[in-house]
């Protein structure tokens, strides 16, 4: 048994394996580790990836396309810090639980400090998934891929960095789950990757796990409670409708309340 937590508790079941979970949306700013819960489960522990405990400033060229995304929720009263990535012209993709309820300041910021101010054009609490369109937003789109992979790196903001790190990480094959939407409500299939290597923290809910260089395996959406270095990705199968319809996308869509 998995808990993914939020304001509001999920639960993911995975076949044959279970393991601690708390979801990275200790992305609101002032969440820290007490955002954070879990339940223990059997998991076989994989083998540390080379170098993961290594944590770099990110220098490649994926990481000029991820985005720190900012904003305030006044129904939960609460500032809103997560990490975002360019797929498409003027479009970045967020995990929902991240946006839910932002309705003041909201903007994504590149690594070099340029702020753009975003709206949510996209929302799938299901698929725990969100477009913004951020006009003038210049930065390359990186691709989305399903081939299976091994290894690949995560690109994200630690919560107040004003520049993204790189963590290397072994990465398992995709796997189903079963969970809740964000808020609780509707029973969900879902398909993640685990991976190990990658200490994910508060902020970096959103992430893109980064392979082959430009090419997008997954988004971050939850780290292990009890081990530092493991966290879970929802596939990019998982969130390439949201992708679609966001792409296309220039209106706001409603995306209350605070998950």
């Amino acid at each position: 048994m998995i808990f993914v937590l939020g304001p509001v508790r999920r639960t993911v079941r995975t076949p044959r394996q279970s393991v601690a979970l708390a979801v990275c949306v200790a992305v609101l700013a002032g969440a820290g580790a007490a955002g954070c819960a879990g339940a223990h489960v059997p998991a076989r522990p994989a083998a540390p990836a080379a170098g993961a405990t290594t944590e770099v400033t990110a220098m490649s060229e994926a990481a000029h396309s991820v985005v720190r995304v900012r904003g305030y929720a006044s129904s939960c009263r609460k500032p809103l810090e997560a990490t975002g990535f360019v797929y498409a012209p003027e479009r970045v993709m967020v995990n929902a639980h991240t946006v839910a309820g932002a309705d003041r300041d909201l903007e994504v910021v590149l690594g070099d400090g340029r702020r753009f101010a975003a709206q949510v054009v996209a929302f799938d609490p299901e698929a725990d998934a969100a477009v913004l369109r951020a006009p003038g937003l210049t930065a390359r789109p990186l691709r989305f891929t399903q081939a299976s992979i091994t290894a690949a790196v995560v690109v994200g903001y630690h919560k107040g960095a004003t520049v993204p790190v790189e963590l290397p990480a072994k990465v398992r094959p995709d796997q189903p789950a079963e969970s809740y939407d964000i808020y609780n409500r509707v029973r969900v299939s879902l398909r993640i990757h685990r991976f190990q290597g990658a200490a994910i923290t508060p902020g970096m809910s959103g992430a893109p796990l980064v392979s082959d260089g430009d090419r997008v395996a997954g988004m971050v959406f939850a780290a292990d409670t009890d081990k530092a270095d493991v966290g879970y990705a929802l596939t990019t199968a998982q969130f390439s409708a949201v992708a679609t319809s966001g792409s296309r996308a220039t209106t706001a869509v409603p995306h209350d309340p605070c998950d």
